[in-house]
């Protein structure tokens, strides 16, 4: 059993911004696509896990962007599942996505079992190999933001009812389609972002969604008709428009 999954892809359109480039969404796109590919390989994919009444809860995720790739740049990406303990209720996942030698994206996501009781379970209890030799690296070694505070001042942006096409099989909006929607109300071109869930998403949902900006990011949440936050997310790194 390898520690590291990875694969090759190619930067084809659907993967690409206004400017031809790969952007931080795609990034976290692929991110999201190699995770659920090794957790198959590893025999706890979504439908494994389904059977047995648990599913993968994404808390927290954030993407780097350090140089830009373009159309038709061949890249690779890897993926694995940081060192945990066996009691350990919440855990980590790192990525990286190459170009040649060199690294030019970078991602965590912080992640947590949900049991048949619709409790977060403890890892050693899940279904996860025994025998997976963790890697000792992490892709991102800074301790991921929460952000709360950010929000004190924020303006409304918008509302936005759930629609059908932003649910997945777990039957919630699906993580890409948060970043979307927030990514509409941070104008502009960035390096980075970070997203954190903090409940989940049903169709026919309404969200407000919120801006709030400083000097370092652009801040968007979405807040529920229960006045609950939904997600809260950071856009990071702003860059020229090309």
């Amino acid at each position: 059993m390898e520690s590291i999954f990875e694969k090759r892809l190619t930067v084809t359109p659907d993967y690409c911004d206004a400017s031809g480039a790969l952007s931080p969404l795609a990034a976290f796109t692929i991110f999201q696509g190699i995770a659920a590919q090794h957790a198959e390989v590893l025999g706890v994919g979504s439908s494994a896990m389904a059977k047995k009444g648990e599913f993968w809860l994404t808390v927290h995720t954030r993407v780097d962007l350090f140089e830009r790739a373009y159309l038709m740049d061949e890249l690779t990406v890897r993926t694995w599942a940081e060192a945990c303990s066996e009691r350990d209720v919440r855990t980590y996942r790192s990525y990286t996505l190459s170009r040649g030698e060199a690294v030019i994206a970078r991602g965590k996501t912080e992640w947590a079992i949900l049991g048949p009781e619709q409790k977060i379970i403890r890892f050693g209890d899940s279904g996860f190999p025994k025998d997976y030799p963790f890697p000792a690296e992490t892709a991102i070694p800074e301790k991921l933001q929460r952000f709360h505070e950010k929000f004190e001042d924020a303006d409304l942006f918008s509302h936005y009812a759930v629609r059908p096409t932003d649910i997945d099989l777990g039957h919630h909006m699906n993580n890409v389609a948060y970043v979307r929607r927030a990514q509409e109300a941070a104008p502009g071109l960035f390096r980075g972002l970070e997203v954190v869930y903090d409940r989940e998403c049903f169709r026919g949902a309404l969200l407000t969604l919120e801006h709030a900006a400083d000097a370092d990011a652009q801040y968007v949440r979405g807040v529920l008709e229960s006045g609950e936050e939904s997600f809260r997310m950071r856009f990071f790194g702003a860059e020229a428009a090309q």
